[in-house]
């Protein structure tokens, strides 16, 4: 097995290494930062860079730079006298000279055989909570999953979720992929937008591609023609579209020039085996104040972000209101956040499972975002998966100044919209009064299972399309 170094020993890096270890013996990492040298990474030492030609004179090796900003390190290593260097381009692998693909051993085709079932091969940079509920959806139709991820396996993350696929498939060139999907037999191609430049690949593999849309970046982002141009490939391109809601997938057919029958619409709602049956004790009952509870990314540093919480969070502590969080974010940043007010409380990041048992222990759900300009209409089309999380735990939510997230928590009675430069304590102790019985989101067909006919009826539709040419 060939040796090499990775030079980056932040997340991408740890990335690569996944990625890497199958084909690579890596025997050291390198970084810039002078603290990291003499540590170990997962049994493996981290070097000075310096250090890196002594290994390049024992050993016939490759280094691979693993961070988001790639030039500078590459020149670095070029001044080294080392030329035998890869650059890390989401979730690929190409030469630092001229950016050719690197060469992997191909895949084994997938053959379906005498097998009748429909074959659906999920395919997504980090397979996330909605692509895991589709391949569920999938499942509980009989039907058979299967996922190829570029960036990171399901199994660092989401290891509750292996047993949902067939086969589990780690994709190491867009070249890769598209020759395995072409040549083997899988009866739909389900494609997340993350990233959206999957899809405008794909629709050329000659199988039916879905792209399932997460959420639309023009609506928030300031993107380049290139990126613009994939966008636009991904909607129009593919053999049917899926949306998180009926507003972004009405901002899609008026911006894409879509037809309406070739798009569906399943919002991000909650699993029917995760709904509560039972309410552990309230923290409030031990202290008589009241208990708040966020689940989700958080975001540290960009003030413009929907998800950078200081100011909001902040001003509802400063009221007497506690705090609780958890998420998968920086676990560093989530535990200084503790130190600006003695009410922000990090509970972790926990399952699925064990977070929907969690969340009956507060008093009120939070879905206020820092609604910024930039951020105002996506966060307007969005679906709130956390929204009917919270309602599903059987604890009224607060929402912000989104207009769609108001009109669900008021016309369902799930609870009402803050106004910050209201009464906030006040505010708060209607909304806790607001009673949500379990079972309620059954009751309105407000399931992610309750979709899986729909699902299977669109595949099957798109699918018949397809391979009509329409």
């Amino acid at each position: 097995m060939k040796k090499c170094i990775i030079f980056g020993c932040g997340k991408i890096g740890k990335a690569a290494y996944e990625k890497l270890r199958e084909y690579y013996e890596v025997i050291a990492w390198s970084d810039n930062n002078q603290r990291l040298h003499g540590q170990e990474i997962n049994g493996i030492p981290v070097i000075r860079p310096s250090d890196i030609p002594s290994f390049t004179q024992k050993y016939d090796l490759d280094v691979f730079v693993s961070i988001f900003q790639t030039s500078e390190v590459v020149n670095q290593l070029r001044t080294l006298g080392i030329s035998n260097s890869y650059v890390w381009k989401e979730g690929f692998f190409f030469s630092s000279d001229g950016l050719f693909p690197l060469e992997f051993p191909v895949l084994k085709y997938h053959k379906k055989g005498n097998d009748t079932s429909l074959h659906v091969l999920f395919v997504s940079n980090v397979a996330n909570i909605r692509d895991h509920k589709m391949a569920a959806l999938v499942k509980k139709a009989g039907e058979k999953a299967f996922l190829a991820y570029i960036v990171q396996s399901p199994h660092d993350e989401w290891s509750q979720y292996i047993d949902l696929y067939e086969e589990i498939y780690q994709i190491m060139s867009l070249q890769s992929l598209l020759d395995f999907v072409k040549n083997s037999e899988f009866d739909i191609v389900h494609c997340s937008s993350e990233p959206d430049h999957v899809t405008p690949v794909l629709i050329h593999s000659g199988k039916t591609v879905i792209h399932d849309c997460h959420d639309l970046r023009s609506s928030s982002q300031s993107m380049s023609p290139d990126k613009l141009a994939l966008e636009y490939l991904a909607h129009s391109g593919a053999a049917g579209v899926i949306y998180p809601t009926d507003s972004l997938r009405d901002e899609a057919v008026r911006k894409f020039a879509l037809s309406k029958e070739r798009t569906l619409v399943i919002e991000n709602y909650p699993f029917e085996d995760l709904l509560q049956k039972e309410k552990k004790q309230k923290l409030s009952d031990r202290d008589g104040e009241i208990h708040c509870v966020y689940e989700g990314g958080i975001t540290h540093g960009n003030k413009e972000c929907r998800r950078y919480f200081e100011k909001i969070w902040l001003k509802l502590a400063e009221a007497g209101l506690h705090i609780h969080y958890y998420s998968q974010s920086d676990e560093k940043y989530c535990r200084f956040l503790e130190t600006l007010h003695p009410r922000f409380h990090y509970e972790g990041n926990v399952s699925s499972y064990t977070l929907s048992s969690e969340l009956t222990r507060y008093d009120v759900g939070l879905c206020i975002y820092n609604s910024t300009p930039k951020y105002q209409l996506y966060l307007e089309y969005s679906s709130p998966n956390k929204l009917y999380e919270y309602v599903n735990a059987g604890i009224p939510v607060a929402v912000g100044d989104i207009k769609s997230h108001i009109l669900i928590v008021e016309a369902n009675n799930f609870g009402k919209y803050i106004d910050f430069n209201g009464d906030i304590m006040q505010q708060m102790k209607e909304i806790v009064e607001i009673e949500i019985p379990f079972g309620v989101l059954e009751e309105k067909g407000f399931t992610f299972d309750s979709k899986t006919a729909e699902l299977m009826k669109f595949y099957e539709t798109v699918h018949k399309h397809a391979q009509k040419g329409v």
